[in-house]
């Protein structure tokens, strides 16, 4: 039996279904990557996840913990689980929010992952929301954020599902850390979804991730499975150690951009895709869904 909303428009002979226009926001976080301590540090670090409570009337986060002593506390956290994340993105659409989803996980060309080593896919993602199971054809989700590798294989489901806009990279991000420029900007207000995303992409932001990759390069924490760098070069260069190292550690062959270097490799590969409406935090006139 199909779910009905509690301000989903009822539909009777001779009657047509009014658009939904939720006034109130909402913000959905997951944020778990389940890495040894020292990414944990880096990625707790680099990440302000008061950019997905601040100014919203509901936030919901899945983490398995938070402590913000004296900041906004989030509406509830709970644990970052998949069914749990689904269950919560169609409660807060049956309560009447339009909401704001900021996925911080792992992911991969056709996953996202979870707690407990969970994953959702781009077609299980659609299976869930559909009006089958949600009781909406549009679920009244403003953005999706996407810091998970391989973002862009989601975009178009959440464009499918309902979202307004969506940014996902093009391979593996290894710039997580641009999220916060990305939130100060949106969070002006005035500023277009596409120009908050593209202006976090600055010198100083890729120059602190391009310092952690060259540091796991010359590591000794992990086996070296791939070719040495010479004297007075890094994976960060165009020597063939760059190649070799990326591969060994982060991304497949056929994406690997051949006669650019680790660094230029690193910022084609983290390119973010932003289809769907370009539209600014305050406008409220895209804040309208067939149901």
């Amino acid at each position: 039996m199909k779910k009905e909303s509690s301000y989903a428009a009822q539909t009777s002979a001779g009657t047509v279904a009014r658009d939904i226009s939720p006034q109130k926001s909402a913000s959905l976080t997951v944020f778990h990557f389940d890495d040894n301590l020292f990414y944990t540090l880096v990625q707790n670090a680099q990440v302000n996840l008061q950019h997905c409570i601040d100014g919203y009337s509901k936030s919901v986060l899945l983490k398995e913990s938070f402590s913000a002593p004296g900041q906004t506390q989030p509406t509830k956290v709970l644990k970052p689980n998949k069914v749990v994340f689904l269950n919560q993105l169609i409660e807060l659409v049956n309560e009447g929010y339009y909401v704001d989803i900021f996925i911080f996980t792992h992911g991969n060309k056709d996953a996202i992952y979870f707690a407990n080593n969970k994953t959702l896919s781009p077609s299980e993602l659609e299976a869930e929301l559909a009006e089958e199971k949600s009781g909406f054809r549009h679920l009244p989700i403003r953005m999706v954020y996407q810091v998970n590798c391989y973002g862009r294989t989601f975009n178009q489901t959440w464009l499918n599902v309902g979202a307004k806009a969506v940014c996902g990279s093009r391979y593996v991000n290894f710039y997580p850390n641009q999220f916060n420029a990305f939130a100060k900007e949106w969070n002006k207000g005035n500023v277009l979804f596409e120009k908050a995303v593209y202006d976090s992409n600055t010198a100083s932001s890729r120059t602190v991730m391009e310092a952690l990759v060259a540091a796991d390069a010359a590591s000794e924490l992990f086996p070296k499975d791939w070719d040495k760098c010479p004297p007075m070069s890094t994976v960060l260069g165009d020597k063939p150690c760059a190649k070799s190292y990326f591969l060994a550690r982060w991304i497949d062959n056929g994406e690997w951009q051949e006669g650019q270097s680790g660094k230029d490799n690193m910022s084609y590969s983290s390119y973010m895709f932003t289809p769907g409406i370009n539209f600014t935090k305050n406008n409220k006139d895209i804040l309208v869904w067939h149901p």
